[in-house]
């Protein structure tokens, strides 16, 4: 909520509500900086929290981007709701060729001895022409401690071959995930 906050006088200028900024979250008055919601960049307090880094970075001459397709997002319900970089739908517009791979979360022990109706699932989008990761998308317990990995996937850009000789500790969860990448 922005309304009230007086910008216009200060000459910051906005866009439907959100103050603009450049790639370093910097207004177009020098010196200020506007982080999470007021944006409207990605309304997540991890999303924040890393504008606030790049921001100062900014400030103090060190030169940083945020990159908010590898942001994950998590809806806390149960079961969870993990998910990060590419859709099926935003790869297809990008023009991506993309295979889709759906394990279900069962192929986990520990899920499926902790979630007796083995519910869930992983899947993977992977880009046949880079031959890497480009989103994942996880419904099930524990997907809000697995997704930061698959965001590591997502951003690192490693091959498939190199993502595969990863080694997963064993009884867990996140298993599913090189499960997944074996589906490929």
């Amino acid at each position: 909520n922005t309304a009230k906050l007086g910008l216009n006088n200060a000459g910051i200028a906005e866009d439907n509500g959100y103050i603009k900024v450049d790639d370093y979250l910097e207004t177009n008055i020098a010196g200020v900086y506007a982080i999470g919601d007021c944006n409207g960049k990605l309304m997540l307090a991890h999303t924040a929290y890393r504008e606030a880094e790049v921001a100062v970075n900014d400030m103090l001459g060190k030169k940083d981007r945020i990159d908010y397709s590898i942001i994950p997002s998590v809806i806390y319900t149960t079961p969870e709701v993990a998910c990060v970089g590419e859709t099926e739908q935003s790869a297809k517009e990008k023009g991506l060729d993309v295979q889709v791979v759906k394990a279900p979360m069962a192929l986990s022990g520990r899920y499926l001895a902790e979630n007796p109706k083995g519910d869930g699932f992983c899947k993977l989008l992977y880009d046949r022409k880079n031959r890497c990761v480009v989103g994942v998308h996880l419904v099930g317990s524990y997907a809000s401690e697995i997704i930061y990995g698959a965001a590591m996937m997502v951003h690192s850009k490693l091959p498939v071959q190199h993502l595969d000789k990863i080694v997963f500790p064993h009884p867990t969860v996140g298993e599913v995930v090189r499960e997944a990448l074996f589906l490929l």
